[in-house]
């Protein structure tokens, strides 16, 4: 230990002091009744002055041994080859590392385990080794030694020296901005974002090196995201550096040095701003009663917190205008950032823009960026004031932050005290208190934070030192400020916030979070270590709905509020909660996480964020799990609103994952996800408690082998592809067991006679679920609902019912409906898209594949995938495995039939098309509804719904080769369907054709037709419920956008479809076609 002590000492510069001094000097500390000693101690100038690679402070600026600081080249870098290169390296890191054996020249730095002092260090000592300057942003692409060797060589080959960082090494003197831009960011796409109004700011990188001051050029380019801030920092610093060198060597001009400014302590600030505060409340005109509230202002409704309280706020009232200060170049632009990001975040209508004034604007400048006349009117008439925004990067220091998180407090209070009083409701952080970003644990365990509460500055000054982390302190002298506002009479409401990233309503996680980051990490890896279960899940929306609340009181009954859901989250509960979503996700320690993350490197989402959880190791992972609640109190708010409540976490996590699934995430590669048709058997049993398929294992298991082999080879399945796939499965398998358990205690269910069903078939998108859902609403027809095929017995296996009747009344109390609404909503039910092709819910009827693909043998599996060897399986031996379902079919009929009796069964799959002769020969008294549509609609908008799926499911989808199969798919079904009619006249009277133009036009009338041809009573009551569902029908359609979708989308013409259904358009059955 005290080797490695001196090793570090001896690292950083410092000289330590013997034995004999060091107690002498405990003994005068001791003895001193003064509350500090300053004691002097040789330093190895040197080494020390290492840690300021860049910009030395004021202090050491002055001390004459900093120009001791030089790099001298040792090495001929002409000569020198690229092995002995990196064998000096690798000398160089081994020193630096303190490790006693060398370093693979292939290891990684991370690896090495350098901290941000061994890294500077490291890049200092190269520099005096080979004269090279290694890049200062050299951490962010974790190079190996090798890595740097080649960099270096490349250099010393480069005539000016000032090569790029890597990979060919392209000289950053001769880039283009959004060349520079994607040598920057990662990964590299990202420079889409920026390149715009990059360019519209300079017009080459030779302007942008002559920006003195970077940060604030950054924040006028408004780089919110806090890990492309700092790329583009430190590789801006970089840029100017490599243009001020040229200068040097050509011209011996030096760029003007930056004169460091000192930025003041938070405790001067709050001085100083408190000193400002100088309105009179007695001159001022009161504020406004919040139910006579009209005119609402709110900072920050492009941020993530801001976005979703514009959402809220907008739906909490009908008639209130809510003014948005947004950076833009104009009110359009405003309106379009504050619309792009409600849709991100799910929680955008097109009708708020009607209550929405985006105004372009700044607040932290005078007047809000405002020009005098405006915020003179806004002064006037705005009533109530928001103010969200801010920069949340935890990571910046306090000078970063103090323009906009501190010193523009004074322009929001100045705004709220002008013409009258406007109450403000402030968004604040916990994270300003040590012992929350401790999770409580070491020395603040015993820590209790309260409302009344606040951090001294003597802990927050030795857990955040101002130069290094800002954001908690920024909070903290707002609130002061704020506080001291309020003593002088302004109504200010002050709301603390945790470090929030998910939303619970529409699962919206905030993608640029530390805590988003290791939630993909852990996902990839399959492990999540285990401190980390802690972090509580405390909803965005909720937040909001709270807040929001809080302020249309009239007389609140406090001030500080902390909206914070205090219940802590287990690695038992993560566990849980991803083994229902089907993933297989399992706690660790945190050394076992680190090692895999290290191992993956940079494809990481976590992985810059390793020195920072390195750092806080000992207290958000070293600890005891904590199962009790976190002792933040918050009672305030619900003293106030005695009916808020927050919602089950496993809900809040459960739609976060599936946000983040359906927003693309997870890489495909990530270990939590399986597709193994054993590995879903496996969980199957594990969850159900049952252990046997019955005597059709093989029949069950052998198609879904040929399915997962032909989807990894052929197919390009996405994570949500994988997961899809996963939960299905496993679903079905779960349902088979319960199904094969009550067939052996209940063997009455296969003696269920299914008698005369009706079965509406036609290509698809030719009416047949319109047409099902009006003849549902007579409950004669006892159609097949999704949330029975789904669940026939519950997710569980606990619904075990007989002879229910198919009332409406009956259904709605159905408790397999949530599940089954879970299912879809993880799906694809969340598209908007996709509702508006093809509207679904759990509780509606649906097509029988939900049902055939149990047994793995039915064509909706191809429109899922794209799976080639599978669909020749299916179709082989003229298409015999689908024949085969049609046995299985009937005994899932059997054990829905015994649970909810039918009169008649009413039944819809356009799919059954392909094997009628097989339908028939288990339904001979069967009746067939053949719904008719030209082709040249159907095909155009079925690929739709085809691409729409396998978008969601595959990470490449080809429209053109979509569309040539779905062509041969559909003209040969309706070509099968035509043959067996042609082959059995007998049926003649058992299929009746409908076509999609007469249903539309008049849906009552073509289903008494339907009644009538096969002798069926419509009873005025059917009729009538009928009636109300075709006008909720079309009220419900009007408000979803149209579905747009062309042949040409999908690489088809006319001509093609006209072909292909050549035999279709010859039979005569399609009466209405187009030209």
């Amino acid at each position: 230990m005290a080797a490695g002590l001196r090793q570090h000492i001896d690292k950083a510069g410092m000289m330590g002091i013997s034995n004999e001094l060091g107690t002498r000097v405990l003994l005068d500390v001791l003895k001193n009744p003064q509350q500090a000693v300053i004691c002097a101690q040789a330093l190895m100038w040197r080494k020390f002055l290492r840690r300021y690679a860049f910009d030395p402070p004021p202090f050491f600026s002055d001390v004459s041994t900093v120009t001791a600081v030089t790099f001298s080249t040792t090495i001929d870098l002409n000569s020198i080859s690229k092995e002995s290169l990196v064998e000096i390296l690798v000398e160089v890191a081994q020193a630096v590392s303190g490790s006693t054996e060398k370093p693979n020249a292939a290891t990684p730095l991370i690896d090495l385990g350098l901290d941000s002092l061994g890294a500077v260090e490291f890049r200092n000592s190269v520099a005096e080794k080979t004269g090279v300057k290694l890049p200062q942003n050299l951490m962010f692409e974790n190079p190996s030694v090798e890595d740097i060797a080649e960099y270096i060589l490349n250099r010393a080959k480069s005539p000016d020296g000032t090569s790029g960082a890597r990979g060919a090494l392209v000289d950053i003197l001769q880039m283009t901005i959004d060349q520079w831009l994607m040598s920057v960011l990662v990964p590299a796409e990202r420079y889409a974002l920026y390149v715009d109004s990059l360019t519209a700011s300079f017009g080459s990188l030779s302007e942008m090196a002559a920006v003195e001051d970077i940060v604030s050029a950054l924040e006028k380019l408004e780089i919110s995201v806090s890990e492309d801030f700092d790329r583009l920092n430190v590789a801006w610093e970089e840029l100017r550096d490599a243009y001020a060198s040229r200068a040097e060597a050509t011209a011996a001009v030096r760029r003007k040095p930056r004169l460091a400014v000192r930025v003041p302590h938070p405790t001067e600030d709050v001085e100083s701003l408190t000193s400002q505060l100088t309105f009179d409340v007695q001159t001022i005109e009161p504020p406004t009663s919040p139910d006579n509230y009209r005119i609402a202002l709110l900072t920050g409704a492009t941020g993530f917190v801001g976005r979703i309280q514009l959402s809220v706020l907008l739906e909490a009232t009908k008639d209130v205008e809510v003014v948005c200060i947004v950076r833009a170049r104009d009110a359009n632009h405003a309106l379009d950032r504050i619309r792009q990001a409600c849709k991100e975040a799910k929680c955008w209508k097109e009708e708020y823009c009607s209550r929405i004034r985006p105004i372009p604007g700044d607040f932290t400048l005078p007047n809000l960026g405002l020009e005098e006349e405006q915020i003179e009117e806004l002064s006037k008439t705005v009533d109530v004031v928001y103010h969200t925004g801010g920069d949340v990067n935890l990571l910046s220091n306090y000078a970063r932050l103090r323009s906009s998180n501190v010193l523009c407090i004074l322009g929001i209070v100045n705004f709220c005290t002008r013409n009258r009083l406007k109450p403000l409701h402030f968004a604040s952080t916990l994270g300003q208190f040590p012992a929350f970003f401790c999770e409580f644990t070491g020395a603040y365990r015993d820590y209790r934070i309260t409302e009344d509460s606040r951090p001294t500055v003597e802990e927050m000054d030795a857990f955040y030192p101002p130069l290094r982390m800002g954001y908690p302190w920024s909070k903290w002298a707002a609130e002061l400020v704020l506080c001291s506002a309020r003593d002088k009479g302004l109504p200010v409401f002050i709301y603390r916030l945790p470090n929030t990233y998910v939303a619970y309503s529409t699962g919206y996680t905030n993608r640029t979070d530390y805590a988003t980051a290791l939630m993909v990490s852990t996902i990839q890896e399959g492990i999540f270590p285990v401190g980390c279960a802690a972090a509580p899940l405390t909803p965005v929306d909720i937040i909001c709905e709270m807040l929001v609340g809080v302020s249309f009181l009239e007389k609140p009954k406090h001030f500080i509020y902390h909206l914070f859901d205090p219940r802590a989250i287990t690695r038992e509960h993560l566990e849980v909660w991803s083994q229902e979503l089907g993933l297989a996700y399992k706690g660790a320690s945190v050394d076992e996480f680190l090692a895999a993350v290290k191992a993956r490197g940079p494809e990481s989402p976590v992985f810059k964020f390793v020195p920072l959880m390195q750092f806080m190791r000992k207290y958000w992972f070293d600890s005891e799990q904590r199962t009790d609640d976190f002792p933040i109190e918050n009672k305030n708010i619900f003293e106030e609103l005695p009916d808020a409540k927050w919602p089950d976490q496993r809900d809040v996590f459960k739609n976060s994952l599936l946000y983040s699934v359906q927003s693309g995430f997870f890489p495909k590669n990530s270990k939590a996800i399986r597709v193994d048709p054993e590995a879903c058997l496996e969980d199957a049993k594990r969850m159900s408690g049952l252990d046997s398929l019955g005597e059709d294992h093989d029949y069950f298991m052998n198609p879904l082998h040929i399915l997962k082999d032909s989807l990894l080879q052929e197919s390009n399945p996405s994570f949500c592809g994988k997961l899809a796939m996963f939960r299905t499965v496993r679903q079905q398998l779960m349902n088979l067991m319960y199904m094969e358990k009550m067939r052996i205690q209940h063997p009455e269910i296969e003696q269920q006679e299914i008698k005369e069903p009706l079965i509406i078939v036609g290509l698809n998108r030719t009416g047949t679920t319109f047409l099902q859902n009006i003849m549902a609403t007579d409950i004669s027809n006892r159609s097949a609902r999704y949330c029975e095929m789904i669940a026939p017995y519950g997710n569980n296996g606990d619904y075990c019912q007989k002879g229910l009747s198919n009332d409406p009344e009956s259904w709605k109390h159905d408790p397999r409906i949530k599940f089954a609404q879970e299912v879809l909503d993880s799906q694809l039910a969340l598209s908007e898209e996709w509702i508006s092709i093809h509207a679904q819910s759990a509780e509606l009827p649906e097509e029988d594949f939900v049902m055939l693909e149990h047994c793995g043998r039915c064509y909706s599996i191809c429109t899922e995938f794209n799976v080639p060897s599978y669909r020749k399986w299916l179709y082989a031996n003229d298409f015999q495995e689908m024949k085969n379902a049609y046995r299985f079919h009937k005994r899932f009929l059997q054990h829905l039939q015994y649970q909810r009796v039918a009169d008649r069964w009413l039944l819809k799959m356009p799919f059954h098309l392909f094997t009628l002769d097989a339908l028939f020969d288990t339904y001979p008294d069967a009746r067939i509804i053949f719904m008719h549509r030209d082709p040249k609609d159907t095909l155009a908008s079925w690929a739709s719904l085809v691409r729409c799926a396998q978008q969601s499911l595959l990470d490449s989808v080809n429209p053109a080769e979509l569309g040539k199969l779905e062509l041969e798919a559909m003209s040969s079904m309706i070509n099968r369907a035509l043959d067996f009619r042609a082959s059995r006249p007998d049926l003649k009277d058992q299929i009746l054709d409908i076509q999609y133009k007469d249903l539309i036009e008049n849906p009552l009338g073509t289903v008494s037709k339907i009644y009538n041809h096969f002798k069926i009573p419509l009873t005025e009551q059917a009729r009538s419920r009928m009636a109300e569902f075709c006008q909720e029908d079309k009220k419900t359609r009007n408000k979803l956008s149209k579905h747009q979708y062309t042949l040409e989308d999908v690489s088809l013409t006319k001509a093609m479809v006209e072909e292909a259904f050549g035999q279709y358009y010859d039979s005569g059955l399609c009466k209405y076609l187009k030209n």
